[in-house]
């Protein structure tokens, strides 16, 4: 028999094996406690990310909002089913389409070359703070018309938004003040900006001059999406690059191959993006019944994708737990599928073919504390807080 909870130590400490122990026996599995059902199977997920019919989005998709029923739902795209889904989408698609973000690279460049310039000297650096987060906040500044002087202070935000406590079961005090802190902020902003006029290009000014849905957006509305859209943006870059880094640490042969021939280095953050997916379950509500692996699904509970579960699943991949650069997968769940996809994958993309590059450029031979590292302990959240590294000085 299978014990999973999404809070245990064993969860945390290392999901995987009770992954596939999930996959083998219980693909789909009804925990009362929480009355929610855990899709832990690739081909299942992906089918159910697409089911319109039988699942909603209105009453949230995270942990928060489905397991601990902690987190009220706002009407951001993450919440909406279609065909509001759809059109609100729309809106912000421009943006985020391959064209748009490719005019980014040289910006994102920089950006890379200023946190690597920074450390370099030291001989040291954070993974996590100084180069993926440094970098994924100042870019979501950009796109969406926040003050880049005000970055830090806002990923600070965003992370502590998902603080966990020991023994307490999702979202902290603590995590619940951030998160108001970083939605008043987002308010006020949009406030002033409405005076001042917000950055020419930026989702902001979009915001603040078109209809969206056929209705003009308020104060807090906007807040609403560019809360999305800044979580989103910075909450999980820093942790896919940081575990690339320990993946091209701890295979020097693929790292040295990548270094040699740039044109892997997109290949090696995809395969990081499957191996190391750090939001471990995203889901719907069941509302109408239908029947799966032979057992009835009942309107009103609700069902999470085990992303973390699935995108090892050996039904899908061959050597699902094998770090292969070369493995170029022809699907995987990691921005998600369907009409729910992450809108920000071909940023995160970019950021981390970039930052790939210059760091492989200036220190190939870095070496990882792995005994320093920090990890997160989190039923919704997997990667590192912290990794250091260390290289030749330059």
């Amino acid at each position: 028999m299978v014990n999973y909870d999404p809070f245990s130590d064993d969860v945390f400490e290392d999901p995987y094996p009770i992954y596939r122990q999930l996959r083998d026996e219980a693909p789909l599995l009804y925990l009362d406690e929480y009355d929610c059902w855990f899709v832990s199977r690739f081909q299942d997920v992906w089918d159910l990310e697409q089911d319109q019919r039988n699942l909603t989005s209105q009453h949230g998709t995270t942990s928060t909002h489905l397991v601990t029923k902690q987190t009220p739902t706002s009407p951001n795209l993450s919440c909406l089913d279609p065909p509001e889904h759809g059109k609100v989408r729309s809106y912000f698609n421009p943006v985020f389409k391959p064209g748009a973000v490719a005019s980014l690279e040289p910006h994102i460049r920089e950006l890379a070359r200023a946190a690597i310039e920074d450390v370099r000297e030291r001989g040291e650096a954070d993974a996590v703070v100084d180069l993926g987060g440094r970098l994924s906040i100042r870019v979501v500044c950009k796109l969406l018309g926040l003050p880049v002087e005000d970055a830090d202070q806002i990923l600070d935000w965003v992370n502590t938004y998902f603080h966990r406590e020991q023994g307490r079961k999702g979202s902290t005090e603590i995590g619940i003040e951030a998160a108001k802190n970083l939605a008043m902020y987002l308010y006020r902003h949009s406030k002033e900006m409405r005076k001042r006029g917000a950055p020419e290009g930026s989702v902001l000014e979009k915001l603040h001059k078109v209809e969206l849905a056929g209705e003009a957006v308020d104060d807090m509305g906007v807040a609403v999406h560019l809360n999305m859209l800044v979580i989103g943006g910075t909450e999980t870059f820093p942790k896919v690059f940081s575990s690339a880094i320990s993946r091209l640490a701890a295979n020097p042969d693929q790292r040295a191959e990548c270094a040699k021939d740039p044109s892997l280095i997109p290949d090696a953050f995809y395969e990081t993006l499957r191996i190391d997916m750090p939001t471990q379950m995203l889901g719907r509500t069941i509302v109408s019944d239908f029947e799966m692996h032979g057992q009835t699904l009942k309107g009103g509970s609700g069902l999470l994708f085990l992303w973390g579960s699935a995108n090892r699943d050996e039904r899908e991949f061959e050597n699902p737990d094998a770090f292969d650069v070369k493995r170029r997968a022809p699907r995987i769940l990691s921005f998600g599928h369907g009409q729910h996809m992450c809108l920000g994958s071909h940023v995160a993309k970019l950021e981390g073919r970039v930052l790939l590059e210059e760091v492989l450029r200036g220190m190939p031979e870095y070496e990882v504390d792995e005994a320093a590292a920090t990890r997160l302990r989190s039923e919704f959240f997997r990667g590192y807080a912290s990794l250091p590294m260390r290289f030749a000085p330059f």
